[in-house]
């Protein structure tokens, strides 16, 4: 303002050669003014009380604020809800009637504004203080925060960084409330977007590409688990990527929605891989869909480190399909190669399959292993027929590696049931000693059975045929016959007996076989003539 040379109380004068005289006019609003006047018009020093109660003290030109003043803004009430508002308190400078440059309000419900104004808005170097306890301190612009500034919540959060229309915008660093951890990177329109750092609760961190606050784009998770390195899609790894575990394992490929999806390599940290697909699938109206959950599913390769592999069909993470299942026979003088070729269950062999094992010295082996049954022999042992979660199980052939064989039925990797037995090895077939139990003139070994079985021993009705061409025909008891039996020697008599496990206790008479001779005869009669399809057996047998 123009400097004062002389002042007398009631008028003053300027050294532009204006006069400024003191005056008090009350407006018909109920407005009244008290002070300078030039021209008639309110200019100088002094106060305009509004009929509200609001008064302003300051400076004034042609009427307006400008200058330096001070403005109270009186509580009013709302003329539609009849809600009383906290007025404010103003102190600072004006420009033709706005406030503009540095002065400080402060609220009457609570809250204050130190800084910058330009036409009656925040605009400038500020500090805002608000009624909840948060702080910023920074740079204004249009009444919002906008240029550089630091933010300070009650709840403990901050940023510190760049601001855009109230928000945080392009780089800052931002601490979250009740220690969830911080941001150090790129925001858009309040939202992290770009390259940034977030240190999550868990001490887990992500460093890498961001859209509107999800992780997308390149970048890196790092947890108590594992590190990823790769694509990011909708907040989970989606895309090509590296996982490296805390425990040394590592998988490198394809994922999906944060799961192993696709065709990918899983390394071990006992340096055992798997190499294939991961692809679970869901049927969703009659199609089937993506159902990622981070296990083997499709077609895959398992090599381990003992030298075991299988090359077939994954599901749930385990061998299910078809697969060729490479492995070793092991026991403490043998380790010998052994293969499956068949269908899994569940991670065990189930279904039909091929099992071998490989004898190339003719060690004495165990097969299968815990079976109780060994051979002994230069070459190869196979079975071929059903498995049950990896026992033999249903119909079966067994070729041994000293050309012994089993043709039937199995139960949990024993004979049982109906099937036929060559008992003795290949390399014994024409060793006269060897073709009786202990030695010459000893009685003849069992060298075929065909027959019942239960739990690898003949049991129930069944036809043994010893190494010199005879054979006995009845019911076995734990590998022997036992109870009446038919007697059959190479030329084709046939001769009832009663024997006790095995053990011949009477041959029957002249009668009672001639019965039988009968009895035979008419069975098969009936079975040739197909009049009678299940003949009570037991009930036409004469009792010796």
């Amino acid at each position: 303002m123009p400097k004062v040379v002389y002042d007398v109380g009631a008028w003053r004068l300027t050294e532009d050669g204006r006069i400024y005289r003191h005056g008090k006019l009350r407006f018909a609003n109920g407005d009244m003014y008290d002070g300078e006047w030039v021209d008639g018009k309110r200019q100088g020093r002094g106060t305009f009380v509004y009929a509200d109660g609001s008064r302003f003290t300051g400076e004034m030109v042609e009427n307006l604020f400008h200058g330096f003043g001070s403005l109270v803004v009186a509580d009013k009430q709302h003329p539609f809800t009849g809600e009383w508002i906290k007025g404010s308190t103003y102190e600072g400078y004006f420009v033709h009637g706005k406030k503009h440059g540095k002065g400080l309000i402060v609220y009457g419900e609570g809250g204050s504004y130190d800084g910058e104004f330009q036409d009656n808005v925040f605009s400038g170097r500020g500090i805002r203080c608000y009624k909840n306890g948060d702080r910023y301190d920074g740079e204004w612009r249009h009444g919002e925060w906008w240029g550089t500034g630091e933010w300070r919540g009650v709840d403990g959060a901050s940023y510190t960084g760049e601001f855009q229309s109230g928000r945080f915008h392009h780089s800052g660093a931002h601490v979250f409330a009740h220690n969830l951890g911080t941001y150090d990177g790129a925001y858009r329109s309040g939202l992290q977007h770009g390259k940034g750092k977030r240190v999550f609760a868990d001490i887990s961190t992500y460093d890498g590409e961001w859209i509107e606050n999800v992780m997308h784009g390149n970048g890196v998770w790092t947890t108590a688990a594992f590190t990823y390195i790769g694509d990011f899609a909708h907040g989970w790894p989606h895309g090509h990527g590296l996982y490296t575990f805390v425990n040394g394992d590592v998988y490198e490929g394809p994922t999906r929605q944060g799961y192993f999806y696709g065709h990918g390599k899983y390394t071990y940290k006992d340096g055992s891989w798997y190499d294939g697909e991961y692809t679970a699938t869901t049927l969703v109206h009659a199609k089937a869909r993506p159902a990622p959950d981070g296990l083997k599913h499709g077609r895959g390769t398992r090599q381990w480190v003992n030298g075991n592999a299988y090359e077939g069909t994954w599901a749930n993470d385990v061998m299910d399909g078809r697969g060729v299942l490479q492995s070793k026979l092991v026991a403490k003088n043998y380790s010998l190669r052994m293969e499956y070729d068949g269908e899994f269950k569940g991670g065990l062999q189930t279904g039909q399959g091929t099992l071998r094992v490989w004898n190339p010295r003719g060690e004495r082996i165990e097969f299968p292993a815990g079976s109780g049954n060994w051979y002994g022999g230069k070459g190869t042992c196979t079975y071929v027929g059903m498995f049950l979660r990896g026992e033999f199980h249903g119909h079966g052939e067994l070729m041994t590696c000293d050309g012994r064989r089993y043709v039937g039925e199995w139960q949990r990797g024993k004979r049982h049931g109906l099937g036929t037995a060559d008992l003795i090895p290949v390399s014994e077939v024409g060793d006269e000693e060897r073709m009786h139990i202990k030695g010459c003139n000893a009685l003849y070994r069992i060298a075929k059975y065909e027959g019942m079985h239960c739990q690898d021993h003949r049991h129930g009705v069944g036809t043994a045929y010893f190494s010199n061409g005879d054979g006995i025909e009845g019911e076995f008891k734990l590998g022997h016959i036992d109870g009446v039996a038919t007697y059959i020697y190479t030329s084709g008599k046939r001769r009832r007996g009663t024997w006790k496990m095995g053990a011949r206790v009477s041959w029957a008479s002249d009668e009672e076989q001639a019965k039988w001779n009968v009895l035979e005869k008419t069975l098969r009669r009936r079975r040739r003539s197909s009049i009678q399809d299940d003949v009570d057996y037991q009930s036409l047998v004469p009792q010796v």
